[in-house]
């Protein structure tokens, strides 16, 4: 019997600790979490749209804050994403027109997530025919991060001043981001 009492204590004596332990882990993910959060800034329409400096593909340096004072028209896509593809000739159109009142930027991440790389993505563009629409490289990341990307194609408006006008997950159309720009300082 004593023997039973002392194996059932000990049994418990082992619960306990183990789930103080669990708890103590809970707390330190939840902190570890909160904190990762918290430096993360959110992107929302009206905030200030997070800088960057990446690469273009035919090796210029391209620093958002440039187009300080001009409106941009930021796409993050990839060459694999059938929707992708299927927008750049409605996109090359509007690149096309001599009169709009805002540049286009688009960002692509070389090497990552089944992305091009880029030495083979240049060919691949060129072979699609596309042209007058710049392409960036994000070959770390941290722009499709900054920008919070979840799905691609993802177009970002950006005002003069440079906040956020527009957000729109997915393909917009050219009529759709004219429209927005004409909102927008």
């Amino acid at each position: 019997m004593k023997k039973i009492i002392y194996l059932g204590l000990s049994f418990l004596s082992v619960f306990l600790l183990t789930a103080c332990a669990n708890e103590e882990t809970k707390e330190s993910q939840s902190q570890s979490q909160t904190q990762h959060e918290t430096s993360v800034q959110q992107i929302a329409v009206g905030k200030e749209a997070p800088d960057f400096t990446l690469q273009s593909m035919d090796g210029k340096e391209v620093k958002l804050s440039d187009y300080k004072g001009k409106k941009v028209y930021l796409k993050f896509w990839a060459s694999w994403c059938g929707p992708c593809r299927k927008s750049m000739p409605e996109l090359m159109e509007l690149a096309a027109k001599q009169d709009r009142d805002f540049e286009i930027l688009t960002v692509i991440a070389p090497g990552l997530q089944g992305e091009k790389s880029t030495e083979q993505f240049p060919k691949w563009y060129q072979e699609q025919g596309y042209k007058d629409i710049p392409v960036l490289y994000d070959v770390t990341g941290a722009t499709f991060q900054a920008y919070q990307i979840r799905s691609i194609p993802t177009e970002i408006l950006i005002d003069s001043e440079g906040k956020v006008g527009n957000i729109h997950l997915g393909v917009i159309s050219n009529d759709d981001a004219e429209a927005a720009f004409a909102k927008m300082k």
